[in-house]
């Protein structure tokens, strides 16, 4: 059976610097950050105080639905595309949602007996008091996929992809899929991070991978962890090329199988997925990467090795920046928000920066973007994401012909 090309008809975003894509660029390509003192909750006493966040009125239980709402909306207006309901599929990256910490806590405690066991007869007196707070469809996983669905209209495949820091190229990779194989004809899909809460500054600073210094610097000699960050970057996917001046063309994704948080030291598993995402795009001259480039002492410098065995002699020629240093870790989102850096490179001739890289490490010479963005013609982007447990999912963007 021929394969179905796949083509970008509409992109939208919603994140700390604008509230759509656009503006976000404009303050990317001039150098901006969001990150900034942490807001929302009292901070105080956690290993980092700093996030890239959304500043909006939305409740802390269910911010991975509007974000994603508003991304969605723009992707789809952009897109102005009319499709049969049943041929019309839904993928997304997202974890779970979560409740308020003061709730997380009250439940912690609800069942604590007099000797530190569990003790199931008070947690029945007491855990329901901040049970009650919980609404089921925030805290699953598929919630904001299903609703999206039906505000579309959706009745095609609808899947939710929870794969960590890879998860948004996972979801964009299975939609891909989906259209090549004739299961749908257009796909609305992405990725959402709402996660500049206690629980994850709690959780990475147990792993000791934020920014002690508060600062994300992806490729710097003085980078010491990342910064959390949240918001929603979403595409609509179609087999049909309209007006699209770009087309996802190359999709490849492995596992390391090495360890549950550090990656492969020699890079191999980022390498390989790289490498067929490439062969899977025929190979076309890669202009720009979006690298994952999480600001991480060893992270930033495994990719790098990666990315110059894959493209060999041709990484001399293709620039390379990280979106982390202007917006954060997005985690869940950060894999679809770097298929947006790699659309506009193609798309707009645009290359954005690095925010915060100011003194490349000698161990990740590739040629950076400092500062500012660049003007600079790519007829094809790479877009990676890297994730906990060693899964990789890697995007191949080129100009349509």
């Amino acid at each position: 059976m021929l394969r179905r090309s796949v083509f970008v008809r509409g992109v939208g975003a919603y994140t700390p610097l604008g509230a759509t894509w656009p503006e976000t660029v404009a303050q990317l390509a001039a150098g901006a950050t969001a990150i900034r003192p942490i807001t929302r909750f009292d901070a105080t006493g956690f290993p980092c105080t700093v996030a890239a966040a959304i500043d909006a009125p939305f409740p802390d239980e269910d911010r991975r639905l509007p974000y994603t709402r508003i991304a969605a909306r723009e992707a789809w207006e952009t897109a102005r595309i009319r499709v049969d309901p049943a041929r019309l599929g839904v993928f997304l990256g997202a974890e779970s949602g979560r409740c308020q910490w003061a709730t997380a806590l009250g439940l912690a405690g609800a069942g604590r007996g007099p000797s530190g066991t569990f003790d199931h007869e008070r947690f029945g007196r007491e855990a329901p008091q901040f049970a009650r707070r919980i609404d089921a469809s925030v805290i699953s996983p598929a919630a904001v996929a299903t609703a999206l669905a039906i505000e579309y209209g959706a009745r095609g495949p609808v899947e939710t992809v929870s794969l960590a820091c890879a998860s948004g190229s996972a979801a964009i990779v299975e939609a891909a899929r989906a259209i090549r194989l004739g299961e749908c004809d257009v796909a609305l899909c992405g990725g959402v991070g709402a996660d500049a809460d206690p629980l994850m500054l709690a959780g990475f600073g147990l792993l000791g991978i934020l920014s002690p210094r508060g600062v994300s610097c992806p490729f710097d000699a003085h980078r010491d962890g990342f910064i959390i960050g949240e918001g929603a970057a979403m595409l609509v996917l179609s087999a049909e090329r309209g007006d699209a001046s770009v087309e996802l063309a190359g999709i490849g994704r492995s596992l390391d199988a090495h360890h549950l948080t550090a990656p492969e030291p020699d890079g191999d598993g980022a390498a390989r997925a790289m490498i067929a995402a490439l062969r899977d795009a025929g190979q076309p001259e890669i202009g720009y990467v979006q690298a994952h480039g999480t600001s991480t002492p060893l992270n930033d410098r495994i990719e790098v090795a990666a990315i110059k065995r894959a493209l060999g002699a041709a990484v001399d020629r293709a620039h390379v920046s990280s979106s982390k240093g202007a917006l954060g870790h997005w985690v869940a989102g950060a894999g679809a928000l770097g298929a947006l850096y790699a659309w506009e490179a193609v798309h707009a001739g645009l290359v954005l920066p690095t925010a915060g890289l100011t003194n490349p490490d000698p161990a990740c010479d590739v040629p950076h973007v400092i500062g500012r963005a660049i003007a600079k013609e790519v007829d094809a982007a790479l877009a990676n994401a890297f994730a906990f447990g060693g899964a990789n999912s890697c995007l191949v963007l080129r100009r349509a012909g």
